[in-house]
């Protein structure tokens, strides 16, 4: 399955020429857009999804990490985001749309580097 790649996205409200970035630069991205939540009051049920999201993408920006598995882990943070449910809160929320469209890129991106 082929996914859109968008080439503007939104960094935490900045929107970014995704296209200009390094793979390096969009995962931290990816992290501070995550950050960005860590404050704000979510839906409990929600909040666990939230965390283990955002702790797996600062492992991710910590250090020099293959392109296979960025590919799997910035695809558990895509899917855990997608799996959040109702956040409860609308600025949680811009930043966790954000955070997906992020996510979308770098799995594109990485595509055709991770293979079978």
């Amino acid at each position: 399955m082929t996914r859109r790649r968008p080439t503007r996205v939104s960094d935490g409200g900045t929107d970014i020429d995704a296209d200009d970035r390094s793979l390096d630069e969009l995962v931290a991205a990816l992290a501070s857009t995550l950050r960005e939540t860590e404050e704000l009051p979510v839906a409990p049920a929600a909040s666990v999804w939230l965390g283990e999201a955002h702790a797996v993408a600062e492992d991710l920006a910590g250090g020099d990490v293959d392109e296979r598995v960025i590919h799997e882990r910035v695809g558990h943070v895509h899917r855990l985001l997608t799996s959040a449910g109702d956040l409860d809160n609308d600025a949680a929320a811009g930043h966790v749309d954000d955070a997906v469209a992020l996510a979308t890129l770098i799995l594109d991106r990485t595509d055709d580097e991770a293979g079978p």
